[in-house]
């Protein structure tokens, strides 16, 4: 289980998955999708990141493009399911303005 957090955790792999899910699905649209959205990564690092995925066959490469494999289609709905999660129990910031209104202080 550490190797997949491992992965997960590294540079623009959870945002190379829901691009290809998006149907983002070719090197060069991943790259400039990923760059317009500020989450830009190297040529380098982008392609081994698409290496690494397809090694754990969570994508795999038909002709030019990359899909997810049923494995990485499972993957998408965990990482779904662990931001809601995360977003649930996250912890509330309350500004300190409004402490200070209240009396509390933080």
């Amino acid at each position: 289980m550490e190797e997949i957090f491992s992965l997960l955790g590294k540079k623009g792999v959870i945002d190379i998955i829901f691009k290809i899910k998006e149907g983002v699905n070719t090197f060069t649209t991943l790259k400039k999708s990923l760059h317009k959205e500020g989450k830009g990564v190297s040529t380098r690092t982008l392609a081994e990141r698409l290496d690494e995925l397809e090694h754990e066959n969570i994508v795999q490469k038909e002709s030019n493009k990359y899909v997810l494999t049923k494995k990485g289609k499972e993957l998408i709905e965990i990482i779904e399911n662990v931001k809601s999660w995360e977003a649930k129990w996250r912890e509330v910031k309350i500004p300190r303005v409004i402490l200070g209104m209240l009396g509390e202080k933080k």
